[in-house]
């Protein structure tokens, strides 16, 4: 992106990683989670201990959004997405989630859980490197990340501007 100044280097991944971290966290505290009906619910088999782990956890899932149920097993139906993770992998989603929920839960179960299982939801649903971006599609994005709160660096701490002066 050129400026008057310089240009800047945008990372897609991480800046839109940062749009959806704060939008996603700013619907959650606010109570107004923004959920996508499946057309098609997603079973999906989980090795055990990952079963054992979402099982502990359907309440924080249902209060992210998700619309998650058991089907015998360690099978789940998934039917009900957070809108704004659309776009990533239930599976995997849902499998980094948990994990770090048991991680913060053996740190800080108290506060820490929602900002990092949202920042790793964020990562998984947030565009790739491979992924082709319309010209439209990278002007929203700049104009998404120049509204954000902390624009400069996704929930991770990753760069998503790199500014460079002309000098």
């Amino acid at each position: 992106l050129e400026t008057e100044d310089g240009y800047v280097i945008m990372d897609p991944h991480a800046a839109h990683e940062r749009v959806l971290f704060e939008r996603f966290m700013a619907d959650f505290l606010d109570g107004k989670i923004q959920k996508q009906d499946l057309l098609i619910p997603e079973t999906i088999e989980m090795k055990s201990q990952d079963a054992v782990r979402i099982r502990k956890n359907l309440k924080i899932f249902k209060e992210m959004g998700f619309g998650i149920s058991e089907f015998g097993g360690d099978s789940f139906v998934i039917d009900v997405l957070p809108a704004h993770f659309s776009r990533a992998s239930v599976g995997s989603l849902l499998i980094d989630i948990v994990r770090v929920l048991e991680q913060a839960g053996e740190r800080d179960g108290k506060g820490r859980w929602r900002e990092e299982s949202i920042a790793q939801a964020a990562c998984k649903a947030a565009v790739k490197a491979r992924d082709k971006l319309t010209l439209e599609e990278i002007e929203q994005l700049v104009i998404d990340i120049a509204s954000c709160d902390m624009p400069y660096t996704c929930p991770h701490g990753r760069p998503t501007l790199i500014f460079t002066s002309f000098k």
